[in-house]
């Protein structure tokens, strides 16, 4: 069940009333009369406008204000994908320049989805070429993007503008107040959008029944002016400081540069030095340091107002911990996937004999020969590739304490390693080289035995698609020890 339709529940199907949509209102200071679309009219004690950034409450309470543009256009979506790690990793980040890529674990074995690109407002796509189009912004990121956008359905991708409204001093007049988006709708980037209109709403109720129960024990009328006006105080600080957050979150993640010279125009000839960029420096020192304490006041929302929650909240211990060990330790993070390695074969390759993925099985006993012949008396462990540069003895890959390395044998053409980085080059002959998860490994120079590293938990998306059967799907995966 959603959050929407427990409280859809708990208020009642007869006090809610779909497609009402209020397009003006008047308050005599004693009640408030709001006329909807439909020309319906109600009236009650106070008007709440929660609708939404274009709200027409605030319209009409302080005249039109445009929505201020981003700079940066959405999509968006939710697909059938478990990532490995699962289990240690809910929310990722992927970074570049004036672009990036979130992605969030919801339950179910469903991942959700947002990339962020810098353009102008007003953009359109093609009729069903949003997927098409993502994959082109992000060609060339790594595979947990790809990987994500190759499994959302094009029918189950959105895209939106982003637009957010700065919060205002004044948030209501007499009997009337706003609340969420209609008073300050934020950009996206801390997932704290729906968390202030949720925080507003509880603030909105404490005040009234505040005012409630003086009421009762004065035996005067109920002041709702005041207890509105009280609401919109106790709540603009804190909604102005994570809006503030909000933007600075959003300038954080689309002016990354990974090394000097991106987008230097003239001098991005530097980024072939790899040079790390000084904003990878002061990032990591802010995450380290500010960010726990800036998680902590905002996720812990109005707790010291409600019994029985802590003073504050922030990520569970574990996470707190991982995240330094993670940011000093590579294979930290790397060894806390719990998918399986795959081998895929690339586009580059082009050859209908290598499209099956070959697994990989985590087994310190045994290990994978490649070559141009399968061996004979193990054909279970051995890859051929018939092809001009694989030496009849060419590779082994192997394990070892969940890592898995790339051994040459000594062959005529050698193999080649190229990371998620770019940078490519020779495995040394009998000596293992650890490789990783995005890596490209090439048997030969010729191109035609190419395979980039995934590690997945279920099957590969094209597979999953296929329509076949489950047994049939696993019948397509090469499995080797």
């Amino acid at each position: 069940m959603t959050l929407q339709q427990i409280l859809a529940r708990a208020v009642g199907d007869d006090a809610i009333l779909n497609g009402s949509h209020v397009v003006d209102f008047t308050d005599d200071g004693s009640k408030v009369t709001a006329i909807l679309e439909d020309g319906r009219i109600f009236e009650g004690d106070l008007l709440v406008g929660a609708d939404g950034i274009w709200s027409k409450v605030r319209k009409t309470l302080f005249g039109h204000s445009d929505a201020t543009y981003s700079g940066y256009t959405c999509y968006t979506g939710i697909a059938d994908f478990v990532p490995p790690d699962i289990d240690t990793v809910g929310y990722r980040v992927f970074l570049g320049h004036k672009q990036y890529f979130v992605s969030s674990d919801v339950g179910a074995g469903k991942m959700q989805w947002y990339a962020f690109h810098k353009e102008e407002a007003g953009g359109t796509d093609p009729e069903n070429g949003k997927k098409k189009r993502l994959l082109e912004i992000f060609d060339g990121w790594c595979d947990n993007v790809i990987d994500l956008v190759n499994a959302t359905d094009e029918e189950a991708i959105l895209r939106r503008d982003i637009y957010d409204r700065p919060p205002t001093i004044n948030w209501g007049k007499g009997r009337v107040t706003l609340l969420g988006d209609s008073v300050h709708a934020m950009q996206p980037n801390l997932g704290q959008g729906g968390c202030m209109a949720i925080e507003d709403g509880y603030q909105l109720a404490v005040e009234l029944e505040n005012a409630w129960q003086e009421s009762v024990k004065t035996g005067t009328p109920m002041d709702i002016v005041s207890s509105l006006r009280r609401y919109e105080k106790e709540r603009r600080v804190r909604v102005a400081v994570i809006h503030g957050l909000a933007r600075m979150a959003a300038i954080m993640a689309t002016t990354y540069r990974p090394y000097l010279g991106v987008g230097l125009g003239p001098l991005s000839f530097l980024t072939k030095l790899r040079i790390p960029h000084p904003g990878r420096v002061g990032g990591r020192f802010f995450i380290k340091y500010g960010m726990p304490a800036m998680l902590s006041w905002v996720l812990g929302g109005n707790s010291s107002k409600l019994e029985g929650r802590p003073l504050s909240c922030r990520l569970s211990d574990k996470a707190h911990d991982e995240l330094y060990r993670w940011f000093d330790d590579d294979d930290a993070l790397e060894q806390a996937m719990g998918g399986e390695w795959y081998l895929f074969a690339t586009s580059e390759a082009n050859n209908n004999s290598l499209q099956q993925p070959i697994r990989l099985i985590r087994d310190e006993q045994r290990s994978l020969s490649v070559g141009s012949r399968s061996d004979a008396n193990d054909s279970a462990s051995s890859l051929s590739l018939p092809f001009p540069q694989i030496s009849e003895r060419h590779a082994t890959i192997t394990c070892k304490n969940k890592a898995f390395y790339l051994t040459d044998l000594g062959s005529e053409h050698g193999t080649w390693i190229t990371d998620n980085e770019g940078r490519r080059y020779r495995v040394p002959p009998n000596f293992p080289v650890r490789f990783h998860p995005s890596d490209v490994i090439e048997f030969g120079s010729d191109k035609k035995a190419m395979f980039r590293v995934k590690v997945l938990n279920t099957l590969p998306y094209e597979s999953a698609r296929s329509g076949k059967q489950q047994g049939l799907q696993q019948e397509q995966v090469l499995q080797a020890a």
